[in-house]
């Protein structure tokens, strides 16, 4: 099954791309979403586009449907996302070994 026009390598119109998720596996209907979706995060996200799109992808599947024809809710969801993005790298940043290390007082293991 295509999931792209012919010809043009364009993705398809959301019409085709509803019509043609009814009639797809699960595996299928995600990577038909995200042909469509990856190049319009990749046109507002260039760095995290793969990343945002496999976030975006987790949504229900009309949410995603309903991104892929507004570009102000996908623009707010890609925001979001990085968002998530930022504080999660530096939550991880914050909790590495060097960082614990760095906060301990000299007082605090010495055994009187």
């Amino acid at each position: 099954m295509p999931f792209r026009d012919a010809g043009v390598g364009q993705p398809m119109p959301i019409p085709a791309l509803a019509t043609a998720l009814a009639n797809a596996t699960p595996e299928q209907q995600r990577t038909m979403l995200g042909e469509s979706l990856y190049p319009l995060v990749e046109r507002l996200e260039r760095d995290s586009a793969a990343k945002v799109t496999g976030m975006l992808l987790e949504m229900d599947q009309t949410e995603v449907l309903h991104l892929l024809e507004s570009p102000e809710a996908l623009k707010a969801k890609v925001a979001e996302a990085l968002e998530v993005l930022r504080s999660v790298a530096a939550q991880q940043q914050a909790n590495s070994p060097a960082d614990q290390l760095a906060s301990l007082s000299l007082n605090d293991n010495l055994v009187s």
